[in-house]
């Protein structure tokens, strides 16, 4: 028997002699709605890319987000806990805290470190703008079909087709006037603000500090509204509605302006008359 347990205290020893170091490379932190890495915004959902980053995939499931999962004991910009909605061995999707940056501060770098039980990455240094937009894609690459639906009838502007997942597939019609409600992130600071961790879901519009230009094909859209979700943290909603002319089409490029950046012409819509 005590060589039993003394073979298992020599098991439990060992893997905890060997427990893997995450790794963080440089510029591996991008905004998750257009995996792009040239400065992610406070307040915004990044993802980090890595090796031996969490023993196993979790999601988080809770509001406040969670600042663990996992074996992930915690992932930290500027020591500064971030909530987490997802980790993998090669991937964490987390907030960007809104107090990332100091008092007055709209830009510079900051530090990363992923923890595993007592086991931390290197610091890596990561990009902070003020914005960093991002157009959330149904593919999860920030490419092709954008999360924008009609606010009147819920359906996701996309070709007809097979739903995806809880929406119908119709393209929004340029004539009918209804809003086009679009799911994005990297909007920047909002008024009034808001906590890290949390959704916007206590019934206050929390409003963008700058407003965004939101182009269908090119041609800007009347701005209706730029605010924090509701229901998800670190998810913001853009309602515009689209101009008589609109160019129509089943990927006619969707595109927002702020603050003198420009998202991709590679995320779409479907636009019928």
């Amino acid at each position: 028997m005590r060589s039993v347990v003394l073979a298992l205290g020599m098991l439990v020893w060992v893997s905890l002699a060997h427990a893997q170091q995450p790794l963080v490379p440089a510029g591996s932190v991008v905004n998750s709605g257009s995996y792009t890495a040239q400065g992610v915004a406070p307040g915004s959902l990044v993802s980090i890319f890595g090796t031996d980053l969490a023993a196993s995939t979790s999601s988080g499931n809770t509001i406040p987000l969670s600042t663990t999962l996992s074996d992930v004991t915690s992932v930290t910009f500027n020591d500064i806990p971030a909530g987490l909605y997802f980790v993998n061995s090669g991937q964490i999707n987390a907030q960007l805290p809104f107090n990332v940056l100091a008092s007055g501060q709209t830009s510079g770098m900051v530090s990363v470190v992923v923890t595993r039980g007592n086991v931390s990455s290197l610091p890596s240094s990561v990009s902070v703008a003020s914005v960093s937009p991002g157009i959330f894609t149904t593919n999860a690459e920030g490419t092709g079909q954008a999360f924008a639906y009609d606010n009147s009838t819920g359906d996701l502007a996309a070709p007809v087709g097979p739903a995806i997942g809880p929406f119908t597939t119709v393209p929004i019609s340029r004539t009918s006037r209804h809003a086009l409600i679009i799911a994005c992130t990297g909007l920047g600071s909002v008024t009034p603000p808001i906590g890290n961790y949390v959704a916007a879901s206590d019934g206050t519009f929390r409003n963008t500090v700058l407003t965004p230009t939101v182009l269908i094909g090119g041609v800007p859209a009347t701005f209706v509204y730029s605010v924090l979700s509701p229901q998800f943290v670190s998810e913001y909603q853009i309602g515009v509605v689209p101009a008589p002319s609109t160019p129509t089409g089943d990927a006619v490029s969707l595109q927002i302006q702020i603050d003198g950046v420009t998202t991709t012409n590679q995320v779409t819509i479907a636009v019928a008359p």
